[in-house]
């Protein structure tokens, strides 16, 4: 069936609107853009990936010179790590993240859509820059959110409880934010602006349209808004979505010196 390479949505921190876009995508005539469990699974196995290839290379002679004496009947050695052929066994990794795309991108493709991807919000850069070495013309569309918004969103939801945690989520916004910006470049991804896609949403559609292949992206998606599900026990009305919480003074001034370190730096 051979699918297109998977387009992938990322954002430094969660609550950065990474599903806005996943819902954008969606409501075109020929997309479908799975979410983080299907994206982890991409995650995970080239992040295997990555951490196995120079561990057996390192030692690929002498772990294929024991298997060959195996082979050949020499059998007492000390042997309890005997594998396959390295060359054999790295293969294997790659062919199971083919299966991840023929299953995900075969499936859509069944639906009629023939553009399809996952997103993943904290999607580590350099676990993303490196799936994209690994599979030439996977396309990145990396969102950026302003961080008040995204802490004020994630408190809100009791993901962030106190101080201590919102530092560790600030950290991580500026330390993914400004890898991204360096290292996460090129033909095959679109740095989007969460403000700037709401505030010039025809602008921005139509860019991500004309860098994705999708089809009639339906604008009206922007109007209704989404941040939980429907059953979550914390809404007071039939509307999925709760209002972002309020910071406190020390948690303003927290934020905004992440702020200020980014953008300095």
């Amino acid at each position: 069936m051979n699918p297109k390479k998977p387009i992938c949505i990322a954002a430094p921190v969660r609550r950065s609107g990474t599903t806005l876009l996943q819902r954008l995508l969606c409501s075109a005539t020929n997309a479908l853009i799975y979410g983080e469990t299907c994206a982890n699974d991409f995650q995970s196995m080239a992040g295997m990936y990555a951490n196995k290839e120079p561990f057996m290379n390192h030692a690929k002679d002498w772990r294929n010179d024991q298997l060959k004496k195996v082979l050949n009947g020499e059998v007492n050695d000390w042997i309890p790590d005997l594998m396959p052929d390295i060359d054999y066994y790295l293969k294997s990794y790659k062919n199971i993240i083919q299966v991840l795309i023929d299953t995900y991108g075969g499936f859509a493709k069944e639906q009629g859509k023939e553009v399809w991807g996952m997103k993943f919000p904290e999607w580590n850069p350099a676990s993303l820059k490196y799936l994209q070495e690994l599979l030439p013309g996977t396309k990145i569309i990396y969102l950026h959110r302003n961080l008040s918004d995204c802490v004020r969103s994630a408190k809100r939801i009791e993901m962030l409880i106190n101080e201590s945690e919102i530092n560790q989520f600030c950290h991580i916004w500026r330390q993914y934010t400004d890898y991204a910006r360096e290292q996460i470049t090129g033909e095959n991804v679109l740095h989007v602006e969460y403000e700037k896609l709401i505030a010039n949403p025809e602008e921005w559609i139509k860019a991500i349209e004309d860098f994705t292949g999708a089809k009639n992206i339906q604008a009206s998606v922007l109007a209704v808004k989404v941040n939980t599900y429907s059953n979550d026990q914390r809404l007071k009305s039939n509307e999925s979505y709760l209002q972002p919480a309020e910071l406190t003074e020390s948690e303003q001034e927290l934020v905004a010196k992440y702020e200020k370190k980014s953008i300095e730096s």
